[in-house]
């Protein structure tokens, strides 16, 4: 299904916001959060295409946080002024991350994507109201 093409619509994301184990995005009956993001045309970047955006905007992530806290912060302030592209594949990217590669994740981890998905969720709306 990774070409099916996806049209956003509201409430597409939903049933992510309400499910409290997000290993369980992935398991959707009838469209897997992998199957959603690809429909929706964002990729699995590794989170390329964000640090690029940084990078190119002048917005420093990484150096300066004295916390894990702040850090996240300055990634939340970075995706709410990125473009829609940008703020997917960053999603798909850390949730990927999260699920498949990290040794565990917290809460926070948990919060930080459900986070993200609001941001995604206002970027359409913004889209959708021009």
């Amino acid at each position: 299904m990774k070409n099916e093409r996806i049209d956003y619509y509201p409430g597409i994301f939903d049933k992510l916001k309400n499910e409290q184990n997000i290993e369980r995005w992935d398991l959707d009956g009838s469209c897997s959060f992998t199957e959603l993001m690809w429909g929706l045309g964002f990729e699995m970047d590794c989170c390329k295409s964000f640090d690029e955006y940084c990078k190119s905007v002048g917005i420093d992530i990484h150096s300066g946080s004295k916390s894990e806290r702040e850090g996240r912060r300055r990634i939340l302030y970075a995706l709410e002024k990125a473009p829609i592209g940008i703020v997917g594949n960053y999603l798909f990217s850390y949730w990927r991350y999260l699920t498949h590669w990290s040794f565990g994740y917290s809460k926070y981890d948990e919060d930080m994507l459900k986070r993200i998905l609001l941001i995604l969720e206002g970027k359409y709306e913004e889209v959708s109201a021009k």
